[in-house]
């Protein structure tokens, strides 16, 4: 997850001494990410449709400053990172900013205590709110009467819950969508924690209420919940140790999960089937017949071999191959389980009516592969070859894009200690060294807080470095991710 104890904070959260307890337990568990399902394509490898939804989200504008709020799902975790990183590459001149909202450990009473100073400060135009893994409860149903505790649990959620409506309705220029967060998977035997038992039925009312609350507020509602919880159910059917909730603590998805919730989110959107590019050579003619997103010209040569420049609108989606923090598998791995290539990922290069059977595909020169004909004729998808100048282009992007984020994560790791620790033992001024004294004594008995980092990150001149670094990348990005023309040579072997 981040660098404050991969953990990255995500147990129970109220500000009381048992929530205090069980997020101490599970800030130590496992992190990471969950899946989906086939929220898209028609393939069959145990995923599952989205759906039509009945509130869906809207593609991002220029200039828009998104904002996902949510817990250490959100503030460890990279789905909405790879969400930005889809729009930087697919759409290379629409520039917006996509902010990290999220606190280890929190529930909706503990957002709705930072709604004003961490959330509308950063001047969002668009929240995206998620919670409900700490507010069903932990360690609450060590009891014999878990039907009270579950009552207890989902009332204070939804009284909270009010109060955070109340405060998002007093401004209408904030757009706001509603997100169900990843399922706690309670079936997997893949965990040796036996879990909370009745967790997921509690966690289910919650996310009922966030379903009604998003229908009589008419807001969009993005249902990643149910979606990853069906790919669960399926995939374990022939392997009972599969889980999309994290490996380590059925709570936490790992990056491949991430990706996947990206995928659902992106799906939500109506951004399936919108290409990288797409289009069809005629060799015979030498003249396309089709282009989708893209410019082919200078088509010469003949049947035997032929050569044209390609200049595509998008860049291709770049998958990232690395495991983070402890993750057994890495996003890529989100490959088996949703047809993102197919939906969200289609570079597709035609060349029909070529003499020959086997052709050599080159690109500025660079041998990519080898393809019969008849599969040229067919269409390749060009982004499943990771060594093409423009996937290795998008691949830059996604590594700035990356340290982007790791820069983001510390600063969400300082509002841990700002939020879970300092606010909530009466600490208002941060820069204040009698607050800082405050904070070393409750370290004595509190582990979790870190004394450096809530000083090093109160000194408005850290703050102002994290914020340059972040612009910087960001700015290199979005000066880096424009496609550029490549010469496309295919040349008869036999």
């Amino acid at each position: 997850m981040n660098q404050l104890n991969k953990s990255s904070l995500y147990a129970s959260s109220a500000r009381n001494s048992v929530h205090f307890t069980a997020r101490v337990f599970l800030f130590f568990l496992a992190v990471v990410f969950a899946l989906f399902v086939q929220g898209c394509s028609n393939k069959t490898m145990r995923k599952v449709s989205p759906g039509k939804k009945a509130f869906s989200a809207k593609i991002f504008k220029q200039n828009d400053r998104v904002m996902f709020v949510g817990n250490s799902i959100t503030h460890g975790g990279r789905y909405h990172d790879y969400i930005w990183l889809y729009y930087m590459t697919r759409f290379p001149n629409l520039r917006f900013t996509i902010l990290n909202g999220g606190v280890g450990g929190d529930i909706i009473a503990n957002i709705n205590n930072r709604l004003e100073e961490d959330i509308f400060t950063k001047k969002p135009n668009t929240i995206i709110l998620t919670f409900g893994m700490n507010d069903s409860g932990y360690f609450q149903y060590m009891t014999s009467d878990v039907a009270k505790v579950s009552d207890r649990l989902v009332f204070q959620s939804d009284s909270a819950f009010k109060l955070v409506i109340n405060k998002l309705n007093q401004h209408p220029e904030i757009k706001k969508i509603l997100m169900s967060g990843s399922p706690y998977d309670l079936t997997t035997t893949g965990v040796k924690n036996e879990g909370w038992k009745p967790k997921s039925a509690t966690f289910e009312r919650i996310v009922q209420i966030q379903i009604a609350a998003a229908k009589a507020n008419n807001w969009p509602f993005v249902d990643i919940y149910h979606q990853m919880e069906q790919l669960n159910n399926e995939n374990q059917k022939t392997d009972p140790n599969f889980t999309l909730s994290g490996t380590g603590d059925r709570i936490h998805p790992e990056s491949y999960g991430h990706l996947v919730w990206a995928y659902l989110y992106l799906c939500d959107q109506g951004l399936k089937g919108l290409p990288v590019a797409d289009f069809t050579v005629d060799a015979a003619q030498k003249r396309t017949t089709e282009t989708s997103n893209c410019t082919i010209n200078n088509i010469a040569g003949d049947q035997n071999n032929l050569s044209f420049n390609y200049l595509a609108k998008s860049l291709p989606f770049p998958i990232d191959e690395e495991k983070h923090n402890g993750d057994k598998q890495a996003a890529s791995a989100a490959l088996k389980y949703i047809p993102l290539m197919d939906d969200l990922n289609r570079e597709m290069l035609r060349v029909k009516n070529l003499t020959g059977k086997n052709y050599e595909l080159k690109i500025d020169g660079k041998l990519m592969a080898r393809f019969a004909a008849a599969d040229l004729a067919n269409g390749i998808n060009m982004a499943m070859i990771k060594t093409t100048p423009q996937y290795l282009q998008a691949m830059q992007i996604l590594k700035l894009n990356e340290e982007r984020g790791t820069v983001e994560r510390e600063t969400r790791d300082y509002a841990v200690q700002v939020y879970n620790f300092a606010r909530a033992n009466g600490i208002k001024n941060d820069q204040d060294t009698a607050s800082w004294a405050k904070m070393r004594e409750l370290k004595k008995t509190n582990g979790w807080i870190n004394n450096d980092l809530y000083e090093r990150g109160s000194n408005p001149a850290t703050q102002k470095a994290w914020q340059d670094k972040m612009d910087g990348l960001i700015n290199h990005i979005y000066a880096s991710n424009k496609p550029v023309n490549h010469k496309i040579e295919l040349i008869k072997v036999d």
